[in-house]
């Protein structure tokens, strides 16, 4: 196992409980969601490198409505994150803990999820939970660019530079004024991974080998452009604050380090921009 992916609070109040731990958390719900499968409404907040999923019963013979029940409002279950849950089950199965499904679930917040009986964990109720892609009917909420900020590295397990986050908290206007002689900064909603932004650009030049050349490519997320694709420039995060986030100029499948912070290669744009080219 991972880590601690979440704990569950059951609730009976639903709006209450979301205005109680927003104020307590200091943050805002991030998502809502229903998983139908269960009978059960969710909202996630998450505090720094910690996530709290409130639980609200949507029908009487929910599990969340037989737990309030039997024990009132309170912690329902601790989630672990697992990178096979299906590995996972297997190897506690061999353990001798006993699974409360023969297999995975789909569950909220993009994750396939199986519990362990409380009764093999000392009375806690166990979750193990998979991160998958699929389609999901969830209401993501409005959150402040500090939130969406602090969400980002979350999710992602990256730190963004102090100078980077600096130049996302400027004004539209601001960061609109960086463009010159064909280049587009971007702003921190169209800042994206290095596959995401043109790991499928088929024009000239093509990048679709870049994510075979770049090594760790996930972690280097693009911030400008210039010329529609001719060249992109990416950032490289790191896990923990770093003395130094390599910069790149990426042509197609090449490209080089041309800076090392987001300040330096600021500086050398705003000297000579051909300075930061391939």
């Amino acid at each position: 196992m991972k880590k601690v992916e979440h704990i569950g609070i059951a609730v009976n109040d639903f709006n209450a409980a979301c205005s109680l731990y927003e104020k307590l958390l200091n943050t805002k719900v991030y998502k809502v969601e229903e998983v139908d499968s269960e009978s059960v409404r969710t909202a996630f907040l998450q505090s720094g490198s910690n996530k709290i999923e409130l639980l609200e019963a949507l029908s009487d013979d929910s599990p969340i409505a037989k737990f309030i029940a039997k024990k009132g409002e309170g912690i329902h279950h601790i989630a672990f994150e697992v990178e096979d849950i299906k590995t996972e089950m297997a190897r506690l199965k061999r353990e001798g803990f006993v699974l409360l499904s023969d297999e995975p679930k789909l569950g909220a917040d993009n994750k396939r999820v199986c519990f362990i009986h409380p009764k093999q964990a000392n009375g806690v109720l166990i979750e193990l939970c998979e991160a998958i892609e699929y389609p999901r009917k969830a209401k993501v909420m409005a959150l402040n660019l500090d939130e969406q900020l602090t969400l980002f590295q979350f999710r992602n397990k990256l730190i963004i530079p102090d100078d980077l986050t600096a130049y996302f908290k400027l004004t539209d206007t601001e960061i609109d004024s960086y463009n010159q002689d064909m280049f587009t900064f971007y702003k921190f909603d169209e800042f994206k991974s290095v596959r995401e932004d043109v790991g499928d650009y088929r024009g000239v030049p093509d990048y679709r080998n870049i994510v075979n050349t770049l090594a760790e490519h996930e972690n280097c997320f693009v911030f400008a452009e210039y010329s529609i694709y001719v060249e992109v420039f990416a950032i490289r995060l790191y896990e923990t604050q770093s003395n130094q986030n390599e910069i790149y100029a990426i042509c197609g499948d090449e490209y080089k380090v041309v800076a090392n912070s987001f300040t330096e290669f600021i500086a050398l744009y705003r000297n000579n921009w051909s300075d930061v080219m391939i």
